[in-house]
């Protein structure tokens, strides 16, 4: 089974309203001239402004990567019997056997098919994503971390495909 995931114009393009409101909402409270004091977790205290400053830093840098995905073509995440090409990690495509073991991994409600490579050396990464992999294996997940957000294809089907050429995995 072949399984083949672009990114979708229409999602991302709604990802990247939500990074314009948001920094937006960042600057209000920049601009707002109110010296208001937020708790955050953990009973940390900050200024409203810089609360502000964070989220235009944040999504303003979500919404250019946002951008950019909006504007590129082609495949992003591709399974096969060969193995997993996924483009946010690097241009080859990994076999099967690279992998150690394969999970469903879960932030809030967003969903991944996380992989930990035998030997991640062998197989490294070519893009940002890859240089956040260790704060993703902090996190317990694996070294490569498949979500939908912005695709075409839905978690479902993509698990499917990942079981039906991959299935040895242990998940």
């Amino acid at each position: 089974m072949h399984f083949t995931a672009e990114t979708s114009k229409a999602k991302v393009a709604l990802l990247m309203l939500g990074s314009v409101a948001f920094v937006a909402g960042g600057a209000w409270m920049v601009t707002s001239g109110a010296d208001d004091l937020a708790r955050l977790p953990l009973g940390i205290i900050v200024p409203v402004p810089w609360i502000g400053w964070a989220a235009i830093v944040f999504f303003g840098l979500a919404g250019v990567a946002w951008s950019r995905q909006f504007f590129s073509g082609g495949p992003v995440i591709e399974i096969s019997p060969e193995g997993l090409y996924y483009r946010r990690w690097s241009e080859a495509t990994i076999p099967w056997d690279a992998f150690d073991r394969a999970a469903i991994g879960q932030i809030h409600r967003q969903r991944m098919l996380t992989f930990w490579l035998r030997d991640p050396a062998a197989w490294p990464s070519t893009t940002l994503q890859g240089r956040t992999a260790g704060a993703n294996k902090a996190m317990g997940f694996g070294d490569i971390s498949l979500s939908m957000a912005g695709l075409n294809r839905s978690f479902d089907e993509l698990v499917a495909a990942f079981e039906a050429n991959a299935g040895q995995l242990a998940r």
